[in-house]
């Protein structure tokens, strides 16, 4: 091998070329890498990109031919990483580093309120709260597009997964932006109709009492084993993998369930019990630092900053008024506004949105 081809392949890959036919792989190939590696395959990486499984699989294929090197191995338990795959992970993230480091410091130089924002939020705070809310936001800003993603799994902003997020609890990672926007609690409920079927819910008589809980994967920790270990005697009948599920349940009437109080409490058929039982947890929004002066950024973070305000009685569990109001909507974004301009007063506090 020359010396130029010598510099050029990677190491530890063992990829073999020659001055007259040097073989080198196309960057773009490290995204489609780095989601099989991550994920553990085919399926789950073209789901997370938005692509066909056979392009996932072709570009895997392309890359380990310019490679020269078998960069998984297929089994009963997925694609794994081969020591050669291994060892270009971190090449490959080296590579996903720089390309979005790139293309947050472009996006955040944008001037428009225009084009698309992803937001990310929990499961149902995204679907029964968010939604409604970017309702009003399209008339306020209607040349930007939206794209939600109303799961209970943190995205990663750092891969440009989404553009803002909508989190429980506060973010540790340093290169994030964040603003407390509310305290979110939840509460037990039950439908009045279990009432009547099963009698008062009372601390010192939960014997005969049913209660819906959260199976094993649900990922927010501080909600798991929460219920069972305030309701001794108790029986549970039915575990979900959300909110969503856990208020279809106890509306159909099987039993308590811990459900968010800007959910439940304008709910007419639902009763709150055991008052003296809650659980409260911190609102954040979340950007990376690169975006926070994007135009279409700062007008959809600045919005859902000023109508979280707005309803932080509702989320709570202070008022069981609904949180949200049929407002007139403020008058659109022009098309050519500038990003607010930074104090420098902000500037030395930094840090938050």
């Amino acid at each position: 091998m020359c010396s130029e081809a010598r510099r050029r392949a990677p190491a530890t890959i063992g990829a073999h070329a020659s001055c007259n036919n040097a073989r080198v792989f196309d960057w773009n190939d490290a995204r489609y890498f780095l989601a099989v590696a991550r994920l553990g395959s085919l399926s789950k990486a073209a789901r997370h990109l938005r692509v066909q499984q056979s392009t996932v699989g072709r570009r895997i294929t392309a890359l380990e031919g310019a490679l020269t090197t078998r960069l998984f191995e297929r089994g009963s338990d997925g694609w794994v990483p081969t020591a050669a795959g291994e060892a270009f992970v971190a090449r490959a993230e080296r590579i996903e580093g720089e390309a979005l480091a790139a293309e947050r410091q472009l996006a955040g130089k944008e001037a428009l309120v225009a084009g698309t924002v992803r937001m990310t939020a929990p499961q149902a705070f995204g679907f029964f709260f968010v939604v409604p809310l970017l309702a009003r936001l399209h008339a306020i800003a209607p040349d930007v597009a939206f794209e939600l993603v109303a799961e209970n799994q943190a995205l990663n902003l750092s891969r440009r997964e989404a553009d803002l997020a909508l989190r429980l609890g506060r973010p540790g990672q340093r290169e994030l932006v964040r603003r407390k926007l509310a305290d979110v609690a939840d509460a037990l409920y039950v439908s009045r109709g279990y009432l009547a079927r099963a009698g008062e819910v009372r601390r010192d008589a939960l014997g005969g009492h049913a209660y819906v809980d959260f199976e094993e994967s649900y990922p927010r920790p501080a909600i798991r084993g929460w219920m069972s270990r305030r309701l001794g005697g108790a029986r549970c009948v039915l575990r979900v993998n959300g909110t969503p599920g856990v208020l279809a349940a106890v509306r159909a009437g099987m039993g308590i369930g811990l459900l968010p109080c800007w959910l439940a409490g304008g709910d007419g058929e639902l009763v709150r019990v055991l008052p003296e039982h809650s659980l409260s947890q911190e609102l954040w929004l979340v950007m990376h630092r690169d975006l926070k002066r994007a135009a279409r950024i700062r007008v959809v973070a600045d919005f859902f900053a000023r109508e979280l305000a707005q309803a932080a009685p509702a989320l709570a569990g202070v008022s069981a008024t609904a949180a949200l109001r049929a407002r007139p909507a403020p008058a659109p974004a022009r098309a050519t506004s500038a990003p607010r301009p930074v104090s420098p007063s902000r500037r030395r506090r930094g840090g938050r949105a």
